[in-house]
C-alpha cells in the first residue's frame, strides 16, 4: 500500500506505512535489501517497511543502532521506529526524537499495572490506557538510553483523550511536549525536543 500518511509538524517528518504487501514484493520494492535473519516473517515486513520509509524520507540514510537498541543514522539527523499490527511509523528531525503507535486494544488496561500509577488506573478504560502507555513509550524511546521507570520517571498529567492533543510530562525533572493522534484504531505519540 505505500505510505498512508505523512505528518510534517514541530520540526519533525513522520510518515506511516499500512502493510498489505507479500514479503517478496517488499523486498521487491526495497531492491532486494538483506534483511537481518528474523525468524518471524511479520518482523522482516516491519524491518523493510522501516527502511523504504527512511528512503522516501531522506534518501541514501543507513540506520545503526546504539548500545541501548535505539536507532541512529548516520547523517546527524535523529529517528525513532515503531510497528503495530500493520502499521510501521518513523520520525526524523535535527531534534532528539521518540514515537510510538499502538493499536488501542484491552491489552493495555491488563498491563497499565506497569506503567500507571494505582490511583490513575481506577479511571482508565482501554483507549486511554493504551494512549497513556503510547506517550509513554515515546518519552522511553527520545531517552535512548533504558532504565526508566514508566511509573516514577514518566509522569502524565490528567487529560481528556481527543483525536489529535498536545501534552507536557515530566520526565525525571525536565519537561517535554508531547503530541498525539487516533489514527484509525491506533495512537500515535511523538515528543521532538
Amino acid at each position: 500500500m505505500g505510505i498512508i500518511k505523512k505528518i510534517e509538524e514541530n520540526n519533525c517528518i513522520i510518515s506511516l506505512w499500512e502493510i498489505n504487501e507479500t514479503l517478496d514484493a517488499l523486498m521487491q520494492l526495497s531492491a532486494n535489501r538483506k534483511i537481518p535473519d528474523f525468524i518471524n516473517e511479520k518482523r522482516k515486513k516491519e524491518h523493510l517497511t522501516s527502511r523504504l520509509l527512511l528512503n522516501k524520507i531522506s534518501p541514501n540514510t543507513t540506520i545503526s543502532y546504539n548500545e541501548f537498541g535505539a536507532p541512529i543514522l548516520d547523517n546527524n539527523l535523529h529517528i525513532s521506529i515503531s510497528h503495530s499490527k500493520n502499521f510501521v511509523a518513523i520520525i526524523i528531525s535535527e531534534q532528539q526524537v521518540g514515537m510510538d503507535i499502538e493499536a488501542i486494544s484491552e491489552k493495555a488496561l491488563r498491563l497499565a499495572p506497569k506503567f500507571v500509577s494505582e490511583k490513575t488506573r481506577t479511571t482508565l478504560n482501554k483507549e486511554k490506557a493504551t494512549l497513556i502507555w503510547c506517550l509513554k513509550e515515546a518519552v522511553f524511546k527520545w531517552h535512548q538510553k533504558g532504565k526508566v521507570d514508566f511509573i516514577k520517571d514518566i509522569i502524565i498529567p490528567p487529560f481528556i483523550a481527543e483525536e489529535k492533543g498536545q501534552i507536557k510530562a515530566q520526565f525525571k525533572k525536565k519537561e517535554l511536549i508531547l503530541n498525539y493522534q487516533k489514527i484509525n484504531t491506533h495512537y500515535l505519540a511523538y515528543v521532538c525536543n
